[in-house]
C-alpha cells in the first residue's frame, strides 16, 4: 500500500520540526518516501567545520495492509525488523513510536 501525497507531505514536515531552530547548522533530519516506505535519515556537519555533511539511517516507516511498521538501522545502514513493536493503525502512532526515547532510533 503506498504512501499518499498528504502522508508524505505529513513525514517531511515533521522531520522540519524535529531539530529545534539553534540547531539546524549542525543537525538536520530528512524524510525520502519511495513507494510504500519512508526512510528517516539523520544528518550532521562535519566536526571540523569543512567538507561534507555526514548521514545515518535512522528508521523506515511501511505502510502496510495491517498497518504502518517500523524497521530500525543498524551501525552498517541495514535494516532490521523491531518485532517488539507492532503494526500501529495511524501515521502519526508511527512517528510517535519513532520519538519514544525507550526504542532507541536516535543513538
Amino acid at each position: 500500500m503506498e504512501i499518499s501525497e498528504l502522508e508524505g507531505a505529513r513525514l517531511k514536515k515533521w522531520a522540519e520540526q524535529c531539530i529545534p531552530e539553534h540547531a539546524k547548522a549542525e543537525v538536520a533530519v530528512g524524510c525520502a518516501v519511495r513507494g510504500s516506505a519512508a526512510v528517516i535519515i539523520e544528518e550532521r556537519a562535519p566536526w571540523d567545520g569543512g567538507g561534507e555533511w555526514s548521514s545515518r539511517r535512522v528508521a523506515r516507516l511501511r505502510r502496510t495492509d495491517e498497518g504502518w511498521l517500523v524497521d530500525g538501522a543498524d551501525r552498517n545502514g541495514r535494516w532490521y525488523p523491531c518485532d517488539h513493536l507492532p503494526a500501529v493503525a495511524s501515521l502519526d502512532e508511527a512517528l510517535t513510536v519513532l520519538d519514544d526515547p525507550r526504542h532507541a532510533f536516535w543513538g
